[in-house]
């Protein structure tokens, strides 16, 4: 009869810290980077406070998508370095880790190898990130620019649906902050 060892015999490997996605895409897919830039008739402050709101993301969420924050290594949760972020439904699984964030400046979300928009085989988005400045005609201008390896084939398509996608962010935006200038 073979002997049962405890689970004290079994040691386990270190945890492996590694980038969340490869840096080149793989064979068929090219590097896309869509970009878009509004013009937000709202103060920095109030637009920074808008995007970095994890009610942006998860208030009005319609199932069976969804959008988690789980918290990072020092126990934060929402918007801070660290933190684990998924917006996860049919066709889509964009799962990954918020980098570097400056307060009123920047925000960057990377995400993990295998999150994917329609099929893995298609779309797989590796970083998304914001900039927020102050519009020379008053306001805020805010930046986004999303990383994805497309496949080749398919890179038009993508860029088609990034616009659609992304056409009302900043009217939605402008719209969740409250105008003040009648006060």
């Amino acid at each position: 009869m073979a002997a049962h060892s405890s689970p004290a015999d079994r040691p386990e490997g270190e945890l492996r810290r590694v980038a969340p996605s490869p840096t080149a895409p793989p064979p068929g897919f090219v590097h896309d980077v869509y970009e878009r830039t509004w013009h937000i008739e709202r103060p920095r402050e109030h637009v920074w406070a808008w995007l970095c709101d994890p009610a942006t993301f998860t208030d009005g969420q319609i199932p069976p998508w969804r959008v988690e924050f789980l918290t990072n290594d020092a126990g934060q949760t929402g918007f801070e370095p660290g933190v684990y972020n998924a917006h996860v439904g049919p066709f889509m699984s964009f799962s990954g880790v918020l980098g570097d964030i400056e307060p009123e400046r920047y925000r960057d979300l990377q995400y993990f190898y295998g999150s994917y928009a329609l099929s893995h085989a298609l779309f797989r988005p590796t970083r998304l990130q914001f900039w927020v400045d102050d519009h020379p005609a008053g306001g805020t201008t805010l930046h986004l620019k999303l990383d994805t390896f497309v496949r080749a084939r398919a890179q038009g398509t993508w860029r088609r649906l990034m616009g659609v996608f992304w056409k009302r962010f900043g009217s939605w935006c402008e719209r969740a902050i409250p105008n003040n200038w009648l006060r």
